[in-house]
């Protein structure tokens, strides 16, 4: 399979956005890497093995517009998947060959990974427990193949507010869409937290830099309210059209 990855970046540590590529360049199953510099590009992305994308202006969408940019040109390479990495996570070498064995195995459109958490300085803290594929898939951790390319306009459509939890808004139109779906238990994504609760969940002091994600719970709050309300009144709809 031909497989693209797409990485937006916004004001990204020279040495996270290094590591991130040369995790793309090390994949056991060879990969095209794709960054689109979100209003701001880096000289350090001219120098490496990548396409590079310089959008105009910052988007400030948490990288979607991006992604969703990254992604048509992917489509119109004639990629047979896409799989997405936020430029301050990296993969785990065997992460894309996964992610492949797993579609050819099921026949899924969508695939996705487990992760693990990592500090913000790189080091392993543990296994995450909230990416499960089933209440959240994280950005990093989908693989959309060419079946559920339906989904890549999600990625600049959706309402503003919900960006903060875009890769939720994902998982909701994927099922939506009745798209065929797969998860690999085995965390191939390392995902660089910088939110209090993961470190205190493993009874460790939150380091300086950290944040709290309780914002983001109320973001998706509303955006599961608002997904059931749309989904009722479709269902009315279907209804009312039948009789």
């Amino acid at each position: 399979m031909k497989i693209a990855v797409v990485t937006p970046y916004f004001n990204t540590h020279p040495e996270w956005l290094l590591q991130c590529h040369e995790s793309v360049l090390g994949q056991t199953h060879p990969c095209t890497h794709i960054l689109v510099a979100d209003g701001k590009p880096m000289d350090l992305a001219n120098t490496l093995e990548a396409q590079h994308l310089c959008l105009p202006v910052n988007f400030a969408d948490y990288g979607d517009t991006p992604r969703g940019m990254g992604s048509v040109m992917a489509s119109r390479q004639g990629f047979d998947a896409i799989a997405y990495l936020d430029a301050d996570n990296w993969y785990y070498p065997e992460h894309i060959a996964t992610m492949v064995r797993a579609h050819q195995e099921s026949g899924a459109a969508v695939v996705s990974a487990s992760r693990n958490l990592h500090r913000l300085d790189g080091s392993l803290l543990g296994l995450c427990n909230e990416v499960d594929g089933k209440s959240l898939i994280d950005t990093s951790c989908f693989f959309l193949t060419r079946a559920a390319f339906a989904l890549l306009p999600v990625w600049w459509n959706m309402q503003a507010h919900l960006h903060a939890v875009g890769d939720r808004v994902m998982v909701a139109n994927m099922r939506h869409l009745n798209l065929s779906h797969v998860h690999s238990p085995h965390p191939t994504v390392a995902y660089r937290t910088a939110f209090i609760e993961h470190y205190r969940r493993f009874s460790e002091e939150p380091p300086p830099g950290t944040k709290s994600g309780k914002e983001l719970i109320e973001v998706m709050m509303r955006a599961q309210k608002e997904e059931q309300e749309r989904v009722a009144r479709n269902r009315e709809s279907s209804t009312t059209e039948s009789k």
